[in-house]
């Protein structure tokens, strides 16, 4: 490997944790609350719950990196997903439950339902098909910017294609997964904003 193509690499690895899909998530919903709710500690609140609902999946994830039972901590295996993914929707469901509870704004809630029902699908595509997460959960976190504003979903969307690019130098994913990641995550949100919210 020539010097240049090991800087790609290095690259490559750091945007994939740096923009990694919990980071973006978290990204996303301080700046949806921010705007709808105009309150940091609500915002402190939304991204409080937020977050409990990733970490049954990210906890999972890190006991068996600590275990050496996965090739990667990115589960490079659509086999490795498929006990991670039903905890993400499972803490997701309780995450909804929590705003619903503390009377989050209408957009958050509606949000995290759609991000369960886009994650139903995820789940279901990753038993027969690796696609990849991180190019679908960057351009659904776009989406949701766009009703918010365009400066903002732009943004995003560049993040979505820099981390897509990401996965590929390392050999993570194919350029069909991550086209299918993109198209997945903006295309389906944004159906699913416009049939389900008053925001699109």
């Amino acid at each position: 490997m020539n010097r240049s193509s090991g800087i790609v690499m290095r690259l490559a690895h750091i945007l994939s944790y740096v923009l990694h899909p919990a980071v973006l998530l978290l990204v996303t919903m301080a700046l949806l609350s921010l705007v709808q709710a105009k309150s940091s500690g609500r915002t402190l609140l939304d991204l409080g719950i937020l977050l409990l609902g990733l970490l049954p999946g990210l906890l999972y994830i890190a006991w068996k990196v600590r275990r050496g039972a996965v090739s990667h901590p990115h589960l490079l295996l659509k086999e490795e997903r498929r006990v991670v993914l039903p905890l993400f929707l499972l803490g997701f469901v309780g995450s909804l439950l929590l705003y619903k509870l503390t009377g989050a704004p209408d957009f958050i809630a509606e949000g995290m339902a759609i991000g369960l029902l886009e994650g139903v699908g995820l789940t279901i595509i990753t038993r027969f098909w690796k696609i990849s997460l991180h190019a679908a959960v960057s351009m659904t976190c776009a989406a949701f910017l766009v009703p918010l504003s365009a400066a903002l979903a732009a943004g995003m969307g560049t993040a979505a294609l820099i981390v897509g690019w990401a996965r590929l130098p390392v050999n993570h994913h194919t350029v069909a997964q991550v086209v299918g990641g993109w198209a997945y995550g903006f295309g389906v949100t944004l159906v699913l904003l416009a049939l389900l919210t008053d925001y699109l």
